[in-house]
């Protein structure tokens, strides 16, 4: 078996390990009664579904829909990385807060969830429509000193790690709920940012030197890993949700 075959191995298994657990989250979403944890479960299902949007962009490119250059992908889809992560760390807030309060529902605000939802939803629709527009703007930056040092990856580390800490430091302020996701999301989003990190050292500052296959290899590795841990923590949340 090629290192091929083994990459597209590993970017099916992680696109189908986001889709389930996009549909699992949904569906916890949807059942839940109250509305403090629909409103939680709103924005794990909005950053859980953005990354399996990452990886219908990438299927796109791939299949030749955009005529943009060939780093211009890589930036348009840490963008979509970036609104995950800002709608794992809402969720995460918005639990800790629920937990703090003792479930009282009037302790996370509905709307909030539904806000960011469309502010979320915009914003993709937006990235999945302009690449070929702004493809001059993307060369500007890919051309530059940030991009050189590695800015898009090291944003990327830096929010997953924060991301990941703060559950990891919220872990004793959480309700029932958010301790039995908590462990599960903590690797998948650590795993998200050593996946950037590698970006890092690979890709950007050069630190380790390999084939561009061996490189992509273990991104999806990392990525393998997060999308397995979401899933089994969206089947979690699912079974809780029902009870809640």
């Amino acid at each position: 078996m090629t290192i091929d075959t083994l990459i597209t191995i590993g970017y099916y298994v992680s696109s189908i390990g986001f889709l389930i657990a996009t549909i699992v989250t949904f569906e916890a979403a949807r059942k839940a009664s109250q509305s403090g944890l629909k409103t939680v479960l709103n924005y794990l299902f909005i950053g859980t579904a953005t990354f399996f949007v990452i990886t219908v962009f990438q299927k796109m490119v791939a299949a030749g829909v955009y005529s943009i250059s060939d780093e211009s992908p890589d930036i348009w889809w840490h963008i979509m990385f970036y609104l995950a992560m800002f709608s794992f760390y809402f969720g995460f807030k918005a639990l800790a807060r629920l937990g703090s309060a003792d479930t009282d529902a009037t302790a996370v605000s509905a709307s909030s969830g539904k806000t960011w939802g469309i502010i979320t939803a915009v914003l993709l629709v937006l990235i999945f429509i302009v690449p070929n527009m702004a493809d001059g703007l993307i060369q500007s930056y890919n051309a530059s000193k940030l991009a050189e040092l590695g800015a898009h990856h090291f944003l990327a580390f830096a929010l997953a790690g924060v991301v990941g800490a703060y559950l990891f430091s919220a872990k004793l302020f959480l309700g029932q709920v958010g301790k039995a996701i908590a462990n599960p999301m903590i690797i998948a989003i650590w795993a998200l940012a050593a996946q950037h990190f590698w970006e890092l050292l690979v890709e950007s500052w050069k630190v380790i030197e390999v084939t561009g296959e061996v490189g992509e290899g273990v991104e999806k590795i990392f990525l393998t890993i997060a999308a397995v841990c979401i899933t089994f923590a969206a089947l979690r949340l699912k079974s809780l949700a029902k009870a809640a």
